[in-house]
């Protein structure tokens, strides 16, 4: 095979990876898309979402509604548990290995490309250059990967938060004093966002965090124990 077949080779089997990866990603955002419009659609829709509002009400009003009298914990419970529930997926779907692989491949393809600009080497950068493209496609392929399962979690945090909307529609005062203010209005609007949604984000985002990296701790440490196992054993 001469070097001009091989490099048509190459380039076919090139394009090829391409249209694979462009199905991918619409197929990715596709799905991404119908979600985002049912999550309007509940969100926006008024009979719609006090109808399920209404119907997790008799699951999660015994649970964490303590009778409407202690809204901002009741807040605070929805975001750890929706940070516990979409942490511990999160983790299992994540492929920690390809993301630290890939880390690592950027990092010695960021030094051999300052390095082929030092010396001034064409041949270097062109070579690189394709190689590039092949790392952002493989980048883009773990990022899918990982999110496509994700975004159906996105439904149960919906559900939670179309809960609390209906939550604090029938509250009788919405007014509450926290630490660093009194008379907050948990509706109102600090931000761009209301003043519950803060809450419960934060809630999620801290407990997430941490059930992520407990988790992470704990299989990495088993891990390596087996393998230190199998190690000593060979």
């Amino acid at each position: 095979m001469t070097d001009r077949e091989r490099d048509r080779m190459e380039r076919i089997e090139e394009m090829q990876r391409q249209k694979e990866m462009m199905k991918g990603m619409y197929k990715f955002q596709g799905l991404y898309f119908l979600i985002l419009i049912f999550d309007l659609a509940v969100i926006y829709y008024l009979p719609l979402r006090d109808a399920i509002g209404g119907a997790f009400q008799s699951a999660f009003g015994p649970l964490i509604g303590f009778n409407f009298q202690y809204p901002v914990l009741t807040i605070a419970l929805s975001g750890i548990i929706t940070g516990v529930v979409t942490g511990v997926p999160r983790y299992y779907f994540t492929n920690w290995v390809r993301i630290g692989q890939a880390q690592k491949r950027a990092m010695a393809f960021r030094k051999a490309m300052n390095d082929a600009y030092r010396e001034n080497s064409r041949e270097k950068i062109s070579k690189l250059r394709k190689m590039q493209q092949e790392h952002m496609m493989d980048q883009q392929r773990i990022q899918m990967s990982n999110q496509t399962p994700l975004i159906f979690l996105s439904f149960f945090t919906i559900l939670i938060f179309v809960w609390l909307y209906y939550f604090l529609s029938n509250l009788k005062f919405a007014f509450v004093s926290l630490p660093w203010a009194s008379n907050v209005d948990l509706n109102a609007s600090a931000t761009f966002f209301p003043n519950w949604i803060i809450i419960s984000f934060i809630s999620n985002l801290v407990v997430g965090y941490f059930v992520t990296m407990i988790i992470k701790y704990v299989d990495f440490s088993l891990k390596e124990m087996k393998y230190s196992r199998e190690q000593i054993e060979a």
